[in-house]
């Protein structure tokens, strides 16, 4: 194979797409960094949280959009869309609000069993830690594959463990590399924000470590389908 129609890693092509697609990059981080400042207005100086209706409202829609741009990659990816100057690149915002609950119904299953370990292991406190991390690695696995099973099935009753389970068994050990780097995008957060001045100006140090996060979050969506891409005939769920 010639060294002009060698294709990309699938690494390197993960960490190019944020650039490549600057106003979704724009639209990640202004939106997290909106949910923050909001998530920080709403708790009074006191401790007390004041609860709004609108604050509520304005964080869940920004936390949809953040999910929608991060399905809208995976979709575009699977389909190789956006590949011609004329093919329109915009998130697809249509089902906002089903795909933010579906999300919140996957990272329950993925990870809510978690902390029914950490309880069950209480008695064992020298393994309880370990048992809870295998558990943590876990439901990202869980969560990557399901949220592909979202975008490929567009139904929530396919991130069910029956549909997933045999997924991740099939794909194979190229696809563990997708829990490991969905773990970048939390990391990358807190790492910045508590590197940046505690002094700074709240909007401030949200936006420069969303902005890192985001990144990340981009950068996954497009590795997860990429990876997808490479193991679909193993995982057979198009068959």
């Amino acid at each position: 194979m010639t060294e002009e129609t060698r294709p990309t890693p699938a690494g390197v092509d993960a960490l190019r797409y944020p650039l490549a697609r600057i106003s979704w990059f724009l639209l990640v981080v202004l939106c997290a960094a909106g949910f923050l400042v909001l998530v920080t207005i709403s708790t009074l100086q006191s401790g007390r949280v004041l609860i709004s209706g609108r604050i509520i409202f304005a964080a869940l829609a920004l936390v949809g959009v953040i999910v929608r741009c991060y399905f809208t990659i995976i979709e575009h990816t699977l389909i190789g869309w956006g590949k011609e100057e004329w093919q329109n690149t915009s998130v697809d915002t249509d089902d906002l609000w089903s795909s933010l609950l579906s999300m919140a119904g996957l990272a329950c299953i993925a990870w809510v069993p978690v902390f029914a370990v950490g309880e069950i292991m209480s008695s064992y406190p020298e393994w309880r830690e370990l048992a809870c991390q295998i558990m943590a690695a876990l439901g990202c696995e869980y969560f990557c594959m399901g949220t592909l099973a979202l975008v490929v099935f567009n139904n929530f009753s396919q991130v069910l463990p029956h549909r997933i389970l045999p997924a991740i068994i099939k794909s194979g050990a190229s696809f563990m590399l997708c829990g490991a780097a969905l773990v970048l995008v939390p990391l990358s957060f807190q790492t910045v924000w508590h590197a940046l001045p505690a002094g700074q100006a709240t909007f401030v140090r949200a936006l420069i470590a969303s902005s890192v996060s985001a990144y990340f979050l981009i950068a996954h969506a497009r590795f997860m389908g990429l990876l997808y891409l490479a193991n679909r005939e193993k995982i057979g769920w198009e068959e």
